[in-house]
């Protein structure tokens, strides 16, 4: 089941990650300086998932792939993925957040690092 949520970093910042299944984390957000801004965000992510143009595929300077995702208007980064051993891998997590992005839960706790 997929889930989200919503956690403090060291800096306490509030952060959002969304699990694909029971065990991975597959996308992690920036940081937002409240919960409030941090939902707004999720809800972003949550709607522009499922379209593919907002997913920029950069490879990392150790040769990883991995994907950040920016917002619709503005470009901003939202948050990233984590590095993949090669872009196949990658291309098939991008089809997974797509697929379960909408039906995600949100585990509305707020945890510290």
């Amino acid at each position: 089941m997929a889930l989200f949520k919503i956690y403090t970093d060291n800096n306490g910042l509030y952060r959002f990650f969304l699990k694909t299944d029971a065990k991975h984390i597959s996308f992690i957000s920036t940081g937002f300086s409240s919960k409030f801004i941090c939902l707004r965000k999720l809800q972003l992510f949550r709607q522009q998932a499922v379209n593919n143009k907002y997913y920029l595929r950069l490879t990392s300077t150790e040769g990883h792939p991995y994907f950040k995702f920016k917002k619709a208007l503005s470009q901003d980064i939202i948050g990233f993925s984590e590095l993949f051993l090669n872009h196949e891998a990658m291309e098939e997590k991008i089809d997974e957040i797509k697929k379960v992005v909408v039906f995600a839960k949100i585990d509305n706790l707020v945890y510290g690092v």
